[in-house]
């Protein structure tokens, strides 16, 4: 995808545009919400697992993670298998008995936690590996060292004792900070990527639209409207993303030149920088000189991206 394309072709279309409504992080829905919900992509997660001895067997537990996805379906008949050292299946797979679909919203992050016994009738096998396996994708997570699992026979010598969807902090107001990227001008608009950090030391969300003020610099007097609200893709209307610490995201704030209007229709005047408001999260003021229509809307922004350039993540 070339840089902007999407942002490119709905550049033109600002231009004669009118009214347009101006929402606040966590403060727009997204229109085809109604759609059929996906089902979770699991090679899109980060895995890592954990494991702890108890009498009579191991337990494991397994932390996957992911902020690709405004939404999925995680599947009630996800299933779970033992692997050897060559990725070879260990026993049967199982499943969590009574396991209901969930839909992972506002949280990327999956817990699962396995346990093992051992058994004097058992075959042991020596397991390096455990898949986690959807009906549509599958993940295979390395345990973090080898353990003894039992095979063979009817008896259920490995089960599924939890699945649970842990909720990040929501991103707060000293653990986010806001700056300006790379920009780049696209038919007479240039776009400033607003980069959000998780500057804290745990994982939080991020989720909606910003607000965008140009302003002055000193006391932050407003220049001209608030810059009104863009979809500039499927991702642009700024669904939850989950960030570790110091993982971004950002979202594209477009500024068209004053120059594409007439100066009646436009009385432009310069600003020092914006001021961006993030609802219930706060609000920050970063630097960033350009010039604003006063008299008409000529500033605009999309939803939170899990980029750091303003564009739609790669397919």
């Amino acid at each position: 995808m070339r840089p902007f394309r999407a942002l490119r072709i709905l550049a033109v279309l600002v231009l004669f545009t009118g009214v347009f409504s101006v929402v606040s992080i966590g403060g727009h829905s997204n229109p085809s919400s109604a759609a059929a919900v996906p089902s979770c992509n699991l090679q899109r997660f980060a895995a890592s697992s954990s494991v702890t001895s108890r009498p009579g067997g191991t337990s494991v537990r397994v932390v996957m993670a992911s902020h690709y996805f405004p939404r999925c379906q995680w599947s009630g008949a996800t299933r779970y298998q033992f692997l050897n050292a060559q990725s070879q299946p260990l026993g049967n797979a199982f499943v969590q008995a009574g396991a209901k679909s969930v839909n992972v919203n506002m949280t990327f992050q999956v817990v699962s936690s396995v346990s093992t016994t051992e058994g004097v009738l058992c075959t042991s096998k020596v397991a390096s590996y455990l898949a986690v396996i959807a009906p549509t994708s599958r993940r295979v997570v390395k345990l973090r060292t080898t353990i003894g699992v039992c095979v063979n026979g009817a008896t259920k010598w490995s089960t599924v004792d939890s699945v649970t969807f842990p909720v990040p902090n929501r991103c707060t107001s000293t653990s986010l900070r806001v700056g300006i990227g790379q920009s780049e001008g696209a038919a007479g608009t240039i776009y400033y990527p607003l980069v959000f950090t998780n500057v804290g030391s745990v994982a939080c969300t991020i989720s909606g639209i910003p607000r965008v003020q140009p302003s002055t610099a000193g006391a932050h007097l407003r220049v001209g409207p608030t810059a009104s609200l863009r979809d500039f893709s499927a991702s642009g209307y700024g669904q939850s993303i989950r960030l570790a610490p110091h993982a971004q995201a950002s979202a594209a704030y477009g500024v068209a030149q004053s120059a594409n209007y007439t100066p009646s229709q436009c009385v432009p005047a310069n600003f020092a920088g914006v001021t961006v408001l993030v609802g219930g999260i706060g609000q920050w003021w970063t630097p960033l000189k350009s010039s604003t229509c006063t008299k008409l809307v000529s500033t605009f922004v999309s939803g939170v991206l899990p980029t750091t350039n303003g564009q739609p993540p790669l397919s």
